[in-house]
């Protein structure tokens, strides 16, 4: 499906929480799609941000960033029921 159609209810980086969101989305039964990011694999200049500059020092938990997108007629529901899943 068009990302135009798909709202973003969840941005973060820990797997943890990315399998919390899944979790409850699917008990709900809506549908979403996850798309994962590398940034310090993100072109800058002549090569990569970890190729240029290496990985030292970089916190191994921030190397990955997720985002989950839901129907917009499904945001609404899904975000509440994210809210609610990482913070009770």
């Amino acid at each position: 499906m068009f990302f135009f159609l798909k709202e973003e209810i969840y941005i973060g980086f820990l797997i943890e929480e990315l399998t919390k969101v899944r979790d409850i989305l699917d008990q709900e039964n809506i549908k979403y799609t996850i798309k994962v990011k590398y940034p310090s694999a993100q072109w800058a200049g002549p090569g990569t941000v970890r190729g240029n500059f290496g990985s030292f020092g970089m916190n191994s938990t921030y190397e990955k960033q997720y985002q989950v997108f839901v129907k917009k007629k499904d945001a609404e529901q899904a975000k509440y029921l994210v809210h609610r899943a990482l913070h009770s």
